[in-house]
């Protein structure tokens, strides 16, 4: 809190001074003196301070009184209260430069009565700056008092910003770093529509949590007390708010462990834990993976994008959303209302910023489970990771359902000998990659699966449409294979996704 005072005003109202006269700069006794000094030698520049009351008889300059309209400069500049002078004994008249700089500056010039000692006045001045700054203390102390009080008793935000709005008679709100209103008072009030808006910034270890806005035309000192108390009490409101929130989470956190784990939990412990934590074991419940080549920190881009998106989910799809990380991954529990069908369509669209930023990073969606069984769905999210990269990587976001099919299909290999077809069907062109390094295989598995589209295939490969082609023709002349029936593209399709994710 800056050092409180009087006006000019207030001073020239002191006994002391009753037949002290203003020279000049009449529309500046508003200035605020929160010092008393006196001048005995010409070069004080480096001596004078923002506030301060200068005493003098001007005798240090009465051979050049050039210097005084430099003094009244120097004063000007430092941002000080007032000049007040005994000109009668040294001075006789005020230089009319000095005059002309004092009005148009509005900087105060006092004529001091001649037989009024300096100590009376320095006296007089001081302790009423004292006692102001000792009232002003007190009355700090009491609103702080009050409203971290309110703070302290969890009275809630609301009631804290009701009585700053009262303390200061004049609207008031908080918002966060987004703009976003957190607080106002009175409620309902369209802040926008006030005229003179002021804010300041709310801080909590030196980091912006917020924004403090008041409407009102003038602030005198107490209100800038209040003010400081206020922003200090809301800095304390969004650092408790921050504290439940960060403890929720990581209990959260700590739950959906248990839950993905697969550690068989009671039923009736999942209900009750769940309902603490805010999670609606009445709801169904759906598992995002977001599978990343590094390990994702939480102050990396990826991670603050998936964040937003997932809260953006949340804020639109009216469903509660906890974001875990786990080393290169980024998990995502969100409710899906049992009357809410996941709209594929809509999930592909908000996770597009992922797409197009991190091309190397994928998206799996598991299906829908109950709480108790949210394993099973993280198990699809990451079973869609690995099937649908490995079918087209470039498309990034995979569904299990739609993979479901091949997932069953690898289930059952240990029960199947199909070693024998793959061998006899695709064999020979196994061979030849092996032997040359070539991409044969996965050229045929991508011309299949792309129904035979030459550009798809080569977008899918990063090679030019010629050059799949070629590679058809040389796969038709070593395997002798033949892709003119449905039946025998679909044999060799599965052969070649046997042969590929064999031990996946």
């Amino acid at each position: 809190m800056k050092h409180s005072g009087i006006s000019v005003n207030d001073l020239l109202k002191l006994p002391v001074l009753k037949e002290a006269k203003v020279i000049s700069g009449k529309e500046g006794l508003n200035r605020t003196i929160q010092f008393v000094d006196i001048m005995e030698v010409p070069d004080i520049d480096g001596w004078l301070r923002e506030g301060e009351l200068l005493l003098t008889t001007a005798y240090s300059i009465r051979h050049d009184l050039s210097l005084l309209t430099k003094l009244v400069q120097n004063l000007e500049k430092a941002n000080a209260a007032a000049l007040a002078i005994k000109p009668e004994r040294y001075l006789h008249e005020m230089p009319e430069e000095t005059i002309k700089f004092s009005n148009n500056y509005h900087f105060p010039i006092i004529q001091l009565p001649k037989d009024v000692p300096y100590i009376d006045i320095t006296n007089a001045v001081m302790e009423q700056i004292i006692n102001k700054q000792a009232t002003m203390l007190k009355r700090s102390e009491g609103i702080y008092k009050k409203l971290t009080t309110l703070v302290l008793e969890n009275s809630g935000i609301q009631t804290v910003a009701d009585n700053v709005s009262s303390m200061m008679e004049a609207p008031i709100i908080v918002l966060d770093t987004d703009g976003n209103e957190v607080v106002c008072s009175p409620r309902n009030t369209e802040i926008e529509l006030c005229t003179n808006v002021r804010s300041w910034e709310i801080t909590v270890d030196k980091e912006k949590v917020g924004k403090f806005l008041i409407a009102k035309d003038y602030l005198d000192e107490m209100d800038k007390v209040c003010i400081e108390q206020a922003r200090l009490v809301f800095a304390l409101e969004f650092m408790r708010r921050k504290t439940a929130v960060d403890t929720k989470n990581n209990l959260r956190g700590d739950f959906m462990e248990e839950l993905l784990s697969g550690i068989f939990l009671p039923q009736e412990e999942v209900v009750s834990k769940g309902k603490q934590l805010g999670l609606n074991p009445d709801d169904f419940w759906g598992i995002i993976v977001i599978e990343s080549k590094e390990i994702i920190e939480e102050d990396s881009p990826l991670f603050l994008v998936a964040n937003k998106i997932l809260e953006k989910i949340q804020s639109l799809n009216n469903s509660k959303i906890v974001l875990k990380k786990q080393g290169n991954r980024l998990i995502g529990l969100s409710s899906v209302p049992s009357q809410q069908l996941v709209v594929k369509e809509w999930i592909l669209e908000a996770f597009r910023p992922i797409k197009d930023r991190f091309p190397e990073t994928f998206i799996g969606v598991g299906g829908r489970a109950l709480l108790w069984e949210i394993h099973l769905s993280y198990l699809e999210a990451r079973n869609a990771i690995k099937i649908g990269s490995n079918l087209n990587k470039k498309l990034g976001i995979y569904f299990y359902e739609d993979v479901e099919m091949f997932k069953i299909l690898l289930d059952n290999t240990d029960s199947m000998s199909i070693d024998a077809i793959i061998d006899r069907k695709i064999g020979k062109l196994i061979q030849y990659d092996k032997e040359n390094g070539s991409d044969l295989v996965k050229t045929l598995f991508y011309y299949l699966s792309s129904n035979g589209s030459l550009k798809e295939t080569a977008s899918l490969l990063y090679i030019h449409r010629n050059s799949v082609n070629y590679r058809m023709e040389r796969i038709r002349e070593i395997a002798d294979i033949s892709l003119e029936d449905f039946q025998d593209k679909l044999l060799y399709y599965l052969c070649i996704f046997f042969h590929r994710f064999k031990g996946i």
